[in-house]
């Protein structure tokens, strides 16, 4: 047999104290070092199904994140959709320019068409500058604009056309410029 181990020395459980055991006695010492979890049965080996199993989950995982990520971008894309519906340029412009009082300009037939009505000598209404607003933001083209500065109460109602938008308008100094634009089709 072996020497035991001197008593002012601490016993280690090494390999090489275990081998300075008796048989026995080293062998319940190993069995208390692993822990009774512990599976010492060989991990089952992967068959062709199992392995097709856990490509299709891996494909199917792909796609969803995939899908995500199309989802996220497409919702940030600066390129606007045809099933998008646009705003006509009245709402536009009517949001860029707005107006003083309520009743100074109004929205209808769904955007397609826009009234305006400018300040008289008995009437309020929008300044020329807000006028002028509007007629830069529909790019009114110069020529219909000195045909609307020229119109007088006696002209009665005159109209100019450009870009797909007519205009109509009539003047009275009491009342001021009354203006309707309409988008053509």
């Amino acid at each position: 047999m072996t020497d035991p181990m001197p008593p002012d020395q601490p016993a280690e459980h090494s390999a090489a104290s275990i081998q300075l055991m008796p048989p026995a006695e080293a062998a319940n010492l190993a069995d208390a070092a692993e822990p009774d979890s512990v599976d010492h049965r060989p991990a089952p080996a992967l068959n062709g199904r199992t392995i097709l199993l856990i490509a299709a989950g891996a494909l199917v995982a792909l796609m969803v994140a995939g899908t995500g990520l199309f989802l996220a971008l497409s919702e940030k894309s600066p390129v606007p959709s045809p099933l998008v519906e646009r705003k006509s340029p009245f709402v536009l412009a009517k949001e860029k320019c707005g107006s003083t009082i309520g009743s100074d300009v109004e929205l209808g037939d769904e955007g397609r068409t826009l009234t305006l009505h400018g300040d008289g000598e008995e009437s309020n209404g929008l300044s020329f500058g807000k006028l002028e607003c509007y007629w830069s933001e529909l790019k009114m083209p110069d020529s219909v604009k000195e045909e609307l500065l020229a119109t007088r109460a006696l002209d009665g109602r005159q109209s100019g056309d450009w870009d797909g938008v007519h205009a109509s308008w009539s003047y009275h100094p009491d009342s001021g410029l009354q203006m309707v634009f309409t988008l053509s089709d």
